[in-house]
């Protein structure tokens, strides 16, 4: 079935323990499918039991469409497909812990 995703990059999210920022979108080439995913930043500096922080990817799904309009904020929207074969999000999480770099990977 597929969804909207709305691309928000740079834009920093707070919470009651620290926040998260999105800085990077690409494109993962698999099986003939392209996944898009994104890679952001989380930190913990309002905690009670200390600091740290994280580089993580979400990953909202295969393109259907990519880039294709924009929200009432001017926001680009891409149409996607979520990935919910758990084998396939094995191989797409190791491929982004290896390629990013990144701690988490999270699927939409």
């Amino acid at each position: 079935m597929a969804e909207n995703y709305i691309h928000e990059l740079g834009n920093e999210v707070r919470a009651i323990s620290g926040g998260y920022t999105l800085e990077e979108e690409g494109i993962l080439e698999m099986g003939g499918k392209e996944v898009l995913y994104a890679v952001g930043t989380g930190v913990m500096d309002s905690s009670c039991c200390g600091v740290g922080g994280c580089r993580f990817a979400v990953v909202p799904g295969y393109v259907i469409k990519f880039k294709t309009g924009q929200n009432e904020n001017g926001s680009w929207v891409s149409e996607v497909e979520r990935v919910m074969d758990g084998p396939e999000r094995v191989e797409i999480k190791h491929l982004l812990e290896e390629k990013e770099m990144v701690q988490q990977v999270q699927f939409l």
